[in-house]
């Protein structure tokens, strides 16, 4: 059995809204503002949920809580896929030692699951920037298959200082802001965000056409700049799909500002597209690079834009770098787009391609 995999309700948290709707009317309106992460002594833009609540914990089951309000009712056996690369690191620290890890870690998923109504099987990923495909990818192999027949997959990445201290100790933080495939582009902008779509056999208005994962080892905290690998992905995930690279009529791009993964990523789809290369779109330097969430918060903010037709400016970018040579959309497009390719690229190597399509 091999049944088409639909893309139905979603769900979607971060700085520019409270839903799916509202994040991509605010990202046609061109907002794309950030606040700022203090760290010791020093400081970083950072894109944050709003919100009074203080205690992490509770912070985030008001938030789950959020994103099972915008999904609706569900069964309560539906199986549940949660992304992230921090979990509740957040929660640790609040607490302060002695931590118990890293089963206490995996309990996050559970926790989820009980503030969602849900009871059924349970499963967590946390892959790096990558998580929230790899998620997809088994949720819609078991869905495909025939061995379940919906699935919630769930994003979710929130403040905390390990990950911001992680970052900033290697200087892969951008002071200023993210700036996408742009030559002044000096690193990344971080964020927080929940984000869930439902998985079904039933039809809806979007399928998944392709999903392929893959893994560059060039180096811990970047792909080979050549790109030969993301391309790799890439095509795998068009073989898929079974159409070529002129079907594919806007990529959705991985593009953080980051200096090297950048131009990896540039180099890849000119091996792909060649000259003809369709639309490029980069959210991050909007919503911020919300890490294991990235995957289900853009395939959301994106749906949400293609549903209505607009799709919006690539914020931060400027200038082109001559050594990349592409530019991304930088005026809003009311363009109709029936297919999609979306990038993901991620720390200690993984690749992620997806492609996704209108229902004739």
């Amino acid at each position: 059995m091999n049944r088409p995999v639909y893309i139905g309700r979603r769900a979607l948290l971060c700085a520019r809204g409270d839903s799916p709707a509202a994040v991509a009317a605010a990202l046609w309106a061109g907002q794309c503002s950030a606040g700022r992460r203090r760290l010791g002594a020093r400081q970083f833009p950072y894109f944050a949920l709003t919100g009074a609540e203080t205690d992490w914990l509770r912070r985030a089951e008001g938030f789950v809580g959020q994103i099972a309000g915008q999904l609706g009712p569900l069964p309560a056996q539906t199986p549940l896929f949660v992304a992230s690369s921090s979990f509740q690191i957040g929660h640790f620290e609040q607490l302060g030692p002695p931590f118990d890890l890293p089963p206490a870690s995996a309990s996050f998923t559970p926790l989820i699951a009980q503030w969602l109504g849900l009871d059924g099987p349970r499963y967590s990923f946390s892959n790096a920037c990558i998580a929230g495909f790899s998620a997809i990818d088994a949720a819609r192999t078991l869905i495909a298959g025939g061995l379940i027949d919906d699935a919630v997959v769930l994003g979710c990445e929130l403040a905390n200082a390990s990950t911001l201290a992680g970052f900033a100790s290697m200087e892969l933080l951008s002071a200023e802001a993210a700036r996408p495939f742009d030559a002044g582009r000096d690193g990344l902008v971080l964020g927080e965000a929940l984000a869930a779509v439902h998985l079904s056999a039933e039809p809806a208005d979007w399928r998944i056409a392709g999903l392929r994962t893959g893994l560059d080892g060039h180096s811990t905290t970047g792909p080979d700049p050549d790109g030969g690998r993301i391309a790799a992905v890439a095509v795998d995930c068009l073989n898929e799909a079974k159409m070529q690279a002129a079907d594919i009529e806007l990529v959705k791009l991985q593009a953080a500002g980051s200096p090297g993964t950048d131009l990896a990523e540039a180099n890849a789809l000119r091996r792909v597209f060649g000259q003809a290369m369709p639309p490029l779109l980069s959210f991050k330097a909007a919503l911020g690079h919300t890490l294991g969430a990235s995957g289900i918060a853009e395939l959301a903010a994106l749906l949400a834009c293609l549903d209505a037709d607009r799709l919006p400016a690539t914020a931060g970018f400027a200038r082109v770098d001559p050594e990349i040579a592409l530019a991304p959309m930088v005026a809003p497009s009311t363009a109709h787009v029936e297919r999609a390719l979306l990038n993901l690229i991620g720390f200690g190597g993984g690749l992620a391609s997806l492609i996704v399509a209108r229902r004739p």
